[in-house]
């Protein structure tokens, strides 16, 4: 029993969770070196790389079967987004016309230090340091640490995907919000409004600033897509915005569904895609609204004080993004990287960290060959339920402040 009185000293528990970090991040480094030389590693950016080569060599970034009739999202190759992004790309397709395996490794570098700026800015705006004695100090890097931990994130650093970017502009919305000026609410529509360009799903988070009332930041939603688009304009051409909304009519639903999270896919199998992903979107939407809704009762009782909290308009936020990204009809579990934010909101709001943790550790996931075709329930169906469980978190915890916050 001496031993685990001694797990409630600090210095025993920084030492412990210090131990505990070192061997996890070992781990998951040398995971990431293996998956560098396999063919995953660049899967989903070379997508992105071979869009910007086709406006550069003056031609449409979606292909002629995109353009013809329903196609299966999962296909090598596809660009499946609006044009802003392979017009950006244009640039580094210039620098390195003969391949994109060099900036490759600059489009990662930018990921994980997009994360690690994200982790830092919230630990300092919600004061988490201050309001949990383990993560005051160097004890910050435990959260960056459990950040880069997490498979989800493992995984969109090896592909190459889009979603650290748009946790860093979420994020960046988050910091605006939490201003709780009009010069806060400009900052997070836009950023919400280039997140929003980049990939269609965090738009919605439009509907949360109206629904809270944040008419200048839903204004600077629509400003942000108008300047992001203008701004590649010169890069991407009229033609591939003429050929886009044929493109996202012509998505269709995934072929292979070992690897595919949505809750609109699973359900699809009972009712079909077009019911499910109405049905989904039905209730994402009912959720926002309860969350908008407890976060515009609490009025003036949760504006920032002295402890530097806000937490019923962080919880509300949290589960606007993890709505946001549960609704997309296409979810793999890279996608879940961008659940940091809720995640770490999550604490600020005072969460039950039990039930965080639990979220956190089902969305682990990945590839179990060793299970043979029991393997869905470690790489499918558990991240599925760690992200429910996360949303019902959110939404069945009273938001307040932790304890430790008001000692």
């Amino acid at each position: 029993m001496y031993g685990v009185r001694l797990l409630r000293q600090r210095p025993v528990q920084v030492a412990a969770l210090g131990t505990l970090a070192v061997v996890v991040l070992v781990f998951r480094a040398l995971q990431f070196a293996g998956l560098t030389r396999e063919i995953q590693f660049g899967y989903d950016f070379s997508a992105y790389w071979l869009a910007g080569l086709s406006l550069v060599s003056g031609l449409s970034p979606y292909t002629a079967e995109q353009l013809a009739g329903p196609f299966s999202p999962q296909q090598a190759g596809l660009y499946l987004y609006p044009p802003p992004l392979a017009g950006g790309m244009a640039p580094l397709v210039r620098v390195f016309p003969q391949g994109f395996d060099a900036a490759v490794w600059i489009w990662t570098g930018l990921g994980a230090a997009i994360l690690a700026a994200a982790v830092l800015a919230l630990w300092r705006s919600e004061r988490l340091g201050e309001r949990f004695p383990i993560l005051s100090g160097r004890g910050r890097w435990f959260l960056v640490a459990g950040a880069f931990a997490f498979p989800p994130v493992v995984g969109e650093l090896v592909l190459g995907n889009v979603h650290l970017l748009l946790l860093g502009l979420l994020t960046l919305a988050w910091l605006g919000v939490r201003r709780g000026d009009l010069r806060g609410q400009e900052i997070a529509g836009l950023a919400v409004g280039a997140a929003a360009i980049v990939k269609v799903f965090p738009g919605l988070l439009i509907v949360w600033f109206l629904l809270t009332r944040r008419y200048t930041a839903a204004g600077g939603v629509v400003v942000g897509l108008a300047a992001v688009t203008l701004i590649t304009l010169p890069l991407t051409g009229i033609e591939p915005w003429l050929q886009y909304p044929t493109v996202l009519a012509n998505i269709g639903p995934p072929v292979d569904l070992r690897d595919t999270l949505a809750p609109t896919v699973w359900i699809a199998t009972e009712v079909g895609f077009t019911v499910a992903r109405i049905l989904v979107t039905l209730i994402g939407l009912a959720i926002l609204e309860l969350g908008a809704r407890r976060a515009i009762k609490a009025g003036d009782r949760d504006a920032v004080g002295t402890d530097g909290t806000w937490p019923e308009t962080a919880r509300s936020f949290a589960i606007a993004v993890t709505v946001s990204v549960l609704i997309a009809p296409a979810l793999y579990h890279h996608y879940l990287a961008l659940l940091v934010l809720p995640l770490i909101l999550g604490l600020s709001a005072g969460v039950s960290l039990r039930w965080l943790a639990a979220a956190y550790l089902l969305m682990w996931g990945g590839e179990q060959g060793a299970l043979g075709d029991a393997s869905w329930v470690v790489n499918r169906l558990l991240p599925t339920l760690g992200a429910l469980l996360l949303l019902s978190a959110l939404i069945a915890s009273r938001a307040r402040v932790p304890a430790v916050a008001r000692r």
